[in-house]
């Protein structure tokens, strides 16, 4: 990280930002990342195009401005995101991401502007992205952290488009809870309440959800555990039936730390949804960060969005079917700065579509981890998947007698320089 007291910043070729000197105090860190993705046969389909090789690359920026011990800005620009080859010339690949202001008071902290959602505890279930909320933190008996937010996650008025206006207002998707976490030296525990309410389109919907976690490391294991349920009104099918959130997730993992290398052992389900017009909604979002593996849960690149023609078991593939899935493995460092890993999951879906069979089939993913300097890394992911039939009947349901059952494989890397 680099601390300027006076700065001339420029981003880019299109933007600068100014300061008086000692007006202001800036600190800043981001990262710039080429990435390499190669994959075959994901569609598992005769005619559709089972091959995949490109480049894309992204530059992100993290900036804190501090007016003085009360006061500071945060934002998050980014650059360049985009496929290796693309054109950039019209800078319309520049983004300023986040932005928001907090204020610190003797009553606690409040935080407003667009910033970051949908993480809380482990990474399970966290789909990472960025939207307008208000935040107030504060400490509870000097032990306990609590948290309330309230978000707009669509604004329906006016146009539909975040202009304000008479029409239709109220028309939006409102977010609102609170956290409570427990943080010791050892140990952590928490849990976030959520009402969700959606009138957008005459959705009438109201969701209800509890989101409990638990981390820990007490000598050379690590356990971490992390719960999800929700229930409330879903709205009405396309019958006019009343339907029901019944909503239900759960991961548990451990490690152990031998020195030279760790071992892992964990379980996961997502309850799933095999019909969306009966009186159940019961398809837990599975979220899109908890990439554990790279074919069946990641959703980096485009080889997890196509498997089996309808997407594998994350929000970029949209497949709501839901999953079972035990998994292990073990890394080890060669050196101090290289680490290899290979690890394996058996994977089951919950609640497969029509008759689609259950099986989803057994992944296996080496993974590599080269640190070259302190603040550049060198990353590969190898996974194949020896398919299960419902991902062969999950093709064919697509592209009827061109499906097949062709096991997928990728390969996956990346140079990271953070600064």
């Amino acid at each position: 990280m680099k601390k300027l007291t006076t700065i001339a910043l420029v981003i880019g070729v299109a933007l600068m930002l100014a300061v008086p000197a000692m007006a202001i105090d800036v600190t800043w860190d981001g990262y710039l990342r080429v990435r390499g993705f190669l994959a075959e046969k994901a569609p598992m389909s005769d005619t559709a195009d089972d091959y995949n090789a490109y480049y894309d690359m992204k530059w992100r920026t993290n900036w804190t401005l501090t007016v003085n011990d009360y006061l500071r800005i945060r934002s998050r620009w980014r650059a360049l995101n985009q496929v290796g080859g693309g054109d950039n010339s019209d800078l319309s690949n520049f983004e300023i991401r986040r932005a928001w202001m907090l204020v610190q008071t003797p009553y606690g902290l409040f935080e407003a502007g667009k910033m970051i959602t949908k993480t809380f505890g482990t990474g399970f279930l966290d789909s990472e992205s960025s939207i307008f909320r208000i935040n107030y933190s504060t400490k509870i008996a000097d032990k306990v952290v609590f948290v309330a937010t309230a978000q707009k996650a669509l604004e329906g008025d006016g146009d539909g488009a975040g202009v304000t206006g008479f029409e239709q207002s109220g028309d939006d998707i409102d977010v609102y809870g609170f956290a409570l976490v427990y943080p010791t030296e050892n140990w952590s525990i928490g849990s976030l309440q959520v009402a969700l309410v959606n009138h957008n389109n005459g959705a009438n919907s109201e969701r209800y959800s509890a989101n409990p976690y638990f981390t820990g490391k007490f000598g050379n294991l690590a356990l971490q555990a992390e719960g999800w349920i929700a229930g409330g009104d879903a709205g009405k099918n396309a019958a006019g039936d009343s339907v029901d959130f019944k909503e239900y997730a759960f991961n548990a993992e451990g490690t152990y730390d031998l020195g030279m290398a760790a071992l892992q052992l964990g379980f996961a389900y997502v309850s799933g949804d095999d019909d969306p017009d009966d009186t159940d909604y019961e398809a837990t979002p599975p979220g899109d960060d908890w990439e554990k593996f790279y074919i069946l849960f990641g959703s980096t690149g485009a080889t997890p969005a196509a498997l089996g023609s309808v997407g594998n078991f994350s929000d970029t593939g949209g497949n709501l079917n839901g999953y079972m899935t035990v998994y292990g493995g073990a890394s080890t460092n060669l050196t101090e700065q290289l680490n290899v890993g290979l690890s394996a999951a058996w994977c089951q879906v919950d609640q497969p579509s029509e008759d689609w069979a259950d099986d989803a089939g057994v992944e296996v993913d080496l993974r590599v981890n080269w640190t070259f300097y302190d603040n550049l890394t060198y990353s590969v992911i190898g996974s194949y998947l020896f398919a299960g039939d419902y991902w062969k009947d999950a093709s064919e349901s697509v592209n009827g007698a061109d499906g097949n059952d062709d096991d997928p494989w990728a390969l996956f890397h990346a140079i990271q320089l953070n600064f």
